[in-house]
């Protein structure tokens, strides 16, 4: 999964993007704008990310460049799903990812960018593999004593939390129940 680098004499357009690896080793570019970009759930993405989905960014193999650290570049090629995954040996950073149907596209990890690529990710990929523990857009708060927390409030429970009341005809009494078991009452649940 060899890209062109700049020394090689790369065609560029007007606008290029940048990103790199975490430890800055690898750097990469692509022209502007990129071609799609979505979220995937497939468990290999999970996997090679860490993470409950990968998004990337996909673009024209002619259309990305390698420009600096290609010799930090290691693969991993997957025989089951057909597909090569790039990453920096020095610090293990996700790069590329291409599969063998589509070999003039290359997919970047759409985090590797600190720039606009010219696309917002509004496609799923494999979304009948969305885990159940992944952030699905509920609203959030603030953890109160930890600044910078948010967190889910849980759903709300089913049953009642006053689980003594008694719903009786008439007049509602939500003592009774406490009442009648002291004075030796049975009063079956309802």
């Amino acid at each position: 999964m060899k890209l062109e680098s700049r020394k090689e004499g790369a065609r560029l357009s007007g606008r290029r993007v940048s990103g790199r690896c975490l430890c800055g080793a690898v750097e990469l570019e692509i022209d502007f704008p990129a071609f799609w970009a979505w979220h995937d759930h497939s468990a290999a993405s999970r996997r090679a990310h860490g993470a409950a989905y990968a998004t990337y960014i996909g673009c024209w193999r002619k259309h990305a460049r390698v420009t600096k650290g290609q010799r930090s570049i290691a693969r991993f090629e997957d025989a089951k799903t057909e597909s090569t995954r790039s990453f920096c040996s020095r610090c293990g950073t996700p790069l590329l990812y291409a599969r063998k149907r589509s070999p003039h596209m290359v997919n970047i990890p759409r985090a590797l960018f600190t720039g606009r690529t010219g696309r917002e990710p509004r496609y799923h990929v494999a979304i009948e593999e969305l885990q159940d523990w992944a952030y699905t857009g509920r609203p959030l708060v603030p953890l109160k004593g930890y600044p910078g927390i948010v967190w889910e409030r849980p759903k709300s429970r089913k049953r009642p939390r006053d689980v003594d009341r008694v719903d009786l005809p008439g007049p509602r009494i939500s003592s009774a129940r406490p009442r009648m078991v002291r004075e030796g009452i049975y009063l079956p649940r309802i």
